[in-house]
C-alpha cells in the first residue's frame, strides 16, 4: 500500500530527460512539495490526466518547437482549472505571450532557483501547506495576480481576473522602451546603450514599471504587458 503523500504533487513535462530531471531535482528540494513525477511525451501526459491530476503541472518549452505549449494547451482544454506553470528561455517573448494566452498561471526561466520556483508555485495558488485552495482549483484560467503567498496562516484563494481585468497601467515612454527591451531578452546594460542611458537609470525605470505592473521579475512584467494589451 502506497504511503500518503504529505505536500503538493507536481508533475514536470518535458521531452528532454536531462531538463525534466534537473527541474524535478529543484522542485523536490522545496519543503511543501511532497511528490514530483516526470513525464516525457504528450500522449502519456494526457493519459495520466484522464485518471488523476497534480496540484501543479510544470511544462517545459523549447524555442521554435511548440510541443510543450501544445501539450499544455491540450491539458488545459481537458482540465480548465488545472494550475500550469511554463518554463522557458528568459528572452523567448513568444512563449511568454502564448503561455499567458492559453491560461498558464506563470512563466519561469529555465535557470530559476528552487526558491524562484517556489514563488512560481505560489503564483499558481499553491499554499505553504502544499495544497491548492478549492476555490482556486475550480476557477477557470486565473491570471497572474492574486496568487496565495507561500507564507501566511490564513488560506487565500486565487482571484480570477477573467471578467474584471485590471486597467492597463500608464507606462512612460522610457518604461515602455525598457519593457520592450526586456521582452527581447536584452540586459539592462544593452538597453542602456541603445537608449544612451546609464545602467542605473535603466534599473530605476525597471523598478518603476515592475511596481506599476505588480510584477516581481522580468518574465512576469513581460507576461503582464502582453496580457493587458500594453505590448503586442
Amino acid at each position: 500500500m502506497r504511503a500518503p503523500v504529505h505536500g503538493a504533487t507536481v508533475w514536470v513535462y518535458d521531452e528532454r530527460r536531462r531538463v525534466r530531471d534537473d527541474v524535478a531535482s529543484r522542485l523536490v528540494a522545496l519543503p511543501f512539495v511532497g511528490r514530483v513525477e516526470v513525464i516525457g511525451d504528450g500522449q502519456s501526459l494526457l493519459s495520466r490526466l484522464a485518471t488523476r491530476t497534480p496540484d501543479v503541472l510544470v511544462v517545459g518549452t523549447q524555442r521554435a518547437v511548440d510541443t510543450g505549449l501544445t501539450a499544455a494547451t491540450q491539458a488545459l482544454r481537458a482540465h480548465p482549472g488545472l494550475p500550469v506553470l511554463v518554463l522557458g528561455a528568459p528572452d523567448d517573448a513568444e512563449s511568454v505571450r502564448a503561455a499567458v494566452a492559453f491560461g498558464a498561471r506563470g512563466y519561469l526561466r529555465w535557470d530559476a532557483t528552487a526558491i524562484e520556483m517556489g514563488l512560481g508555485l505560489s503564483r499558481a495558488g499553491l499554499r505553504a501547506d502544499g495544497r491548492i485552495p478549492v476555490q482556486a482549483a475550480a476557477a477557470p484560467a486565473p491570471a497572474w495576480s492574486g496568487a496565495a503567498p507561500l507564507a501566511g496562516s490564513a488560506p487565500t484563494t486565487v482571484r480570477s481576473t477573467v471578467r474584471d481585468a485590471p486597467p492597463a497601467p500608464a507606462l512612460s515612454m522610457r518604461e515602455m522602451q525598457v519593457l520592450t527591451g526586456m521582452s527581447q531578452g536584452k540586459s539592462n546594460a544593452q538597453i542602456g546603450r541603445e537608449l544612451y542611458l546609464s545602467e542605473d537609470t535603466i534599473k530605476t525605470h525597471a523598478r518603476r514599471l515592475f511596481r506599476k505592473l505588480g510584477a516581481k521579475d522580468r518574465a512576469e512584467a513581460v507576461a503582464t504587458g502582453f496580457r493587458r494589451g500594453i505590448m503586442t
